[in-house]
């Protein structure tokens, strides 16, 4: 007789399995197929389960599902669960590597933009489920000793993410939304864009922003030092304002501490 975690693990197996019969079933045994067969009866759960977690991944990219079909989606979203199951019953957990797989599976490779439009969708996902900011005493940050600023490690909100893309992944994604008006084309000119994604109250907000700016906050995500944000930046851009950039994202909530 098998422990019971095991026969869960079978039944699992059985539903994210892709095709069955009567050969293959792990969960034959256990089955009463009087009625039904043992194949047939799971057919059953596994074209339920499958339908649930492709419900799920609607829900996180629906932007991909408008630009290929509804019908291909399923397809496709089927093909990338059976070769990675969930690993949580939290399903905002599931689909991180949806943006990988869409760059191999054999039917979608010639729409290379599919790629960082998930990964898009995936960090807009992501903000949304984010903590908030903790508060900060930013008065504390005019105490600080000046030999001793440039060594400031400042911090990025929970909700805070960064993501360039040699498409114009944030115009593909506002033109299939419910409200955008049709029938502006899309450039693809091979230009890169430089996005920023933060939570404004339950809000997701994303804007394109210099390669400067992208620079010096990814220094500060990636847990630099003010002094190595600084140098990052303006050698990108010279004329780059520090004081002001500084200013401008720490009063959007972007920079939340130090």
């Amino acid at each position: 007789m098998k422990k019971l975690a095991e026969l869960q693990r079978d039944f699992i197996s059985d539903c994210l399995s892709g095709k069955l019969n009567e050969n293959n079933v792990l969960s034959a045994k256990y089955i009463d197929a009087d009625s039904i067969s043992a194949s047939g009866l799971m057919g059953i759960y596994q074209t339920s389960g499958i339908g649930n977690i492709i419900n799920s991944m609607k829900l996180t990219y629906p932007v991909i599902e408008k630009l290929v079909g509804v019908d291909f989606f399923r397809a496709t979203c089927k093909a990338f669960i059976l070769l990675h199951w969930p690993r949580s019953a939290n399903m905002d957990d599931y689909g991180n590597e949806f943006a990988d797989f869409l760059s191999v599976f054999e039917h979608a490779k010639h729409l290379t933009y599919l790629e960082d439009v998930a990964r898009l969708e995936w960090l807009f996902h992501q903000s949304s489920l984010a903590d908030d900011a903790a508060t900060t005493d930013w008065a504390r940050l005019a105490k600080i000793e000046e030999d001793e600023v440039l060594q400031i490690k400042f911090k990025l909100a929970p909700s805070v993410s960064l993501i360039r893309s040699i498409f114009p992944i944030e115009k593909i994604w506002q033109m299939n939304q419910l409200d955008a008006e049709h029938g502006t084309p899309v450039d693809f000119d091979g230009s890169e864009t430089f996005l920023l994604l933060y939570r404004n109250g339950l809000k997701i907000d994303f804007v394109a922003i210099p390669f400067a700016e992208y620079v010096f906050l990814l220094a500060f995500y990636q847990g630099l030092t003010f002094e190595k944000a600084i140098d990052n930046s303006t050698r990108e851009q010279a004329s780059i304002l520090i004081d002001d950039t500084l200013h401008k994202y720490i009063k959007l909530g972007v920079i939340s501490g130090f």
